[in-house]
């Protein structure tokens, strides 16, 4: 998994953004309310017009305005809004809804057809699969329960029995949100314990022999365990090691080997395959093949490009704030030369790595010529004091280009000091005052690379529970099914149940291809040739023309096209970035899948952007449904 330069913020420098606050996600999050604002007054001031008369019109918008701030907000009674969405919740329960439970276990049971048992990563492929399996069916469920249940009661006129009693516009919005966020919450509960017993249960197994031991000249023994699931070990055990070893790491994950007291070997259950990583990421400064200090790794060709400001939100395109493109700090180290990748990483204690330094390398390879495959491309790492010439020896490994590759670097090794060699301690010689240490990352073949980004090299202090760490996952579809719901029951106050529904799905559709459609409209400023706009690429097929040449028409009916291909991929940008990006701005299955904690201030930052998001179609809703005449 790459983090972007977003992910390592904290919730105030995402919220705030101190040296950037035009583009903090407060700011751009007031400006989009209450341009929905102003865009909802307009329109309800046009529909209006057209019914009552300008005059008449301006004063019912008016009236309406008046309404929510001095009367309906100040009596909103929290009983009445129990009441209504305790009547929603039995309205969803009458409609048999929590079948789609029973419809989540029968997939869980089945799934063992389909997951691939050959897997290298089968803790990932379990997780992804119950996440993505739970988040479709909860949203599809939510979609659907949301957008029909207003029009539903409005033509069947049960909506008369509560319009006619003392209750408000703004309770009968809140309960009918907070009623299904209660259903939806009911059938993500056992969905995910169904989870936690699917994947732990799925991944549980046993090695019951040893075979092929060997004792080496040193007293060191050597074997391999018996071959189950598709895969074995092979695993050491030393003289001093008290009679236990460890296998070898295979399908991301390994096995404790214990000898008896009468030779025989004791094989325990699989370990490390379900993990939450808690990371310390550092400060990465690159250096060229001179030595020379650089912002970025050496350019191969693979440019990456990022957006301003926050990504997830799209806030900042839609009030055309931060536009510009910046390169994302990563790149390549040169092997064979003075380029190198410095990370700084602080508070390095002895009470946080009381056994050692374990830091996790997640590196790309990229080979100038073929070589030796199956060797690998060499790389070392170095322990430096941040400001004194006092520096480990290199440790080589060799890269593992499609794993985390774990490693635990000693407290006591060999180095220098200031040219003179002599053994060093972590804690009283590479680490400062500041409990700042450098780890320097360099590539050891020459005319070969290592790709490194920030998030490629970290330590790994602690791990928190699995259990734990896949719960948040779940409280974050829990935050996207409470999206999903407060936009149905905003198109249900004014749409027909079927084309609620139908509104719902393409907002967050749009909000789906938000990155596709800025992608376009990034290409378009820059004048890169990448198939133009919908009316270019349309042409492009008709005439069959290369996506990479020129578009082959008339120079007018050229500036024509591009013209009008610019303002619709604006105006796609516009709705599609100021639209909840519900795999961007909520996500967090890649984490879990990847065995990554999830962090507590990446939770909040997405029930900040879910409660500001509810907020918006609350306030819709209310207008929406104070404006049609329901009650005689």
């Amino acid at each position: 998994m790459t983090l972007q330069l977003d992910d390592f913020w904290s919730y105030y420098q995402w919220l705030m953004r101190p040296e950037a606050f035009l583009e903090s996600a407060f700011l751009q999050g007031v400006v989009l309310f209450v341009l929905a604002i102003l865009l909802g007054l307009i329109v309800g001031y046009v529909v209006s017009a057209a019914r009552y008369g300008p005059v008449e019109g301006f004063y019912a918008v008016a009236r309406s305005v008046r309404e929510l701030v001095r009367f309906d907000l100040p009596r909103t009674s929290l009983r009445r809004i129990f009441a209504l969405a305790r009547l929603a919740f039995k309205e969803a329960i009458r409609r048999r809804v929590l079948f789609a439970v029973g419809l989540f276990l029968v997939v869980l049971l089945l799934a063992g057809w389909y997951l691939n048992p050959e897997s290298d990563d089968p803790a990932r492929l379990y997780i992804s699969f119950v996440l993505t399996a739970t988040n479709y069916l909860i949203l599809a469920l939510a979609l659907f329960i949301s957008a029909f249940s207003l029009p539903a009661d409005i033509k069947s006129k049960t909506i008369y029995t509560i319009v006619t009693k003392p209750v408000r516009a703004t309770e009968i919005v809140l309960g009918r949100m907070l009623g299904f966020v209660a259903v939806g919450t009911l059938m993500l509960v056992p969905m995910g314990l169904a989870s936690y017993l699917f994947v732990t249960r799925g991944l549980r197994h046993s090695h019951l022999e040893v075979t092929d031991v060997r004792e080496l000249s040193d007293g060191t023994l050597e074997g391999e365990t018996d071959y189950v699931r598709y895969h074995k070990h092979t695993f050491s055990i030393t003289p001093d090691s008290g009679g236990l070893g460890l296998t070898d790491i295979v399908r991301g994950h390994r096995h404790v080997v214990t000898q008896k007291g009468d030779g025989s070997f004791e094989i325990g259950p699989p370990t490390g395959a379900l993990r939450a990583r808690v990371p310390v990421y550092g400060d990465v400064q690159f250096y060229d093949r001179s030595g020379e200090a650089k912002d970025a790794g050496v350019d191969i060709g693979a440019e990456r490009f990022e957006t301003g400001g926050y990504r997830s939100s799209g806030f900042s395109r839609v009030i055309g704030l931060a536009r510009g493109s910046r390169k994302v700090v990563h790149g390549y180290v040169e092997g064979g030369t003075l380029g190198a990748a410095e990370f700084t990483f602080a508070n390095i204690t002895p009470d946080r790595y009381a056994g050692g330094i374990p830091i996790d390398l997640s590196l790309r390879a990229y080979r100038s010529f073929k070589g030796d495959i199956e060797s690998g491309i060499r790389g070392s790492i170095t322990m430096k004091h941040p400001g004194s010439e006092i520096e480990s020896n290199p440790i080589v490994f060799v890269v593992d280009e499609y794993d985390v590759d774990e490693k635990i670097l000693p407290l006591d090794i060999e180095g220098t000091d200031n040219n003179e060699t002599r053994m060093l301690n972590v804690f009283d010689d590479l680490v400062d005052e500041n409990g700042r240490m450098q780890i320097v990352i360099q590539c050891l073949d020459r005319s070969q690379y290592l790709g490194v980004t920030r998030s490629s090299v970290y330590l790994r202090p602690e791990e928190n529970p699995f259990g734990w760490n896949l719960t948040k996952a779940y409280i974050s579809i829990w935050l996207q099914m409470t999206m999903v719901i407060a936009f149905g029951v905003m198109f249900s106050t004014f749409l027909s149940g079927p084309v609620a529904m139908v509104a719902t799905f393409v907002c967050v559709l749009l909000g789906f291809s938000a990155e596709q459609v800025y992608d376009t409209r990034h290409y378009i400023d820059a004048g890169i040739e990448r198939g133009g706009g919908p009316i270019e690429s349309m042409v492009r097929l008709l005439k069959q023309d290369a996506m990479t040449t020129q578009l082959d028409v008339d120079t007018i009916a050229a500036r024509v096209i591009k013209t009008v291909d610019a303002g619709i991929v604006y105006s796609l940008d516009a709705i599609a970035t100021a639209l909840p990006n519900l795999p961007k701005m909520l996500g967090t299955a890649e984490y879990a899948a990847s065995g990554f904690d999830i962090f507590g201030a990446l939770l909040l930052r997405h029930a900040t952007a879910t409660l500001g998001y509810c907020i918006l179609a609350f306030t819709i809703s209310y207008f929406f449904l104070k404006s049609r005449e329901i009650a005689a």
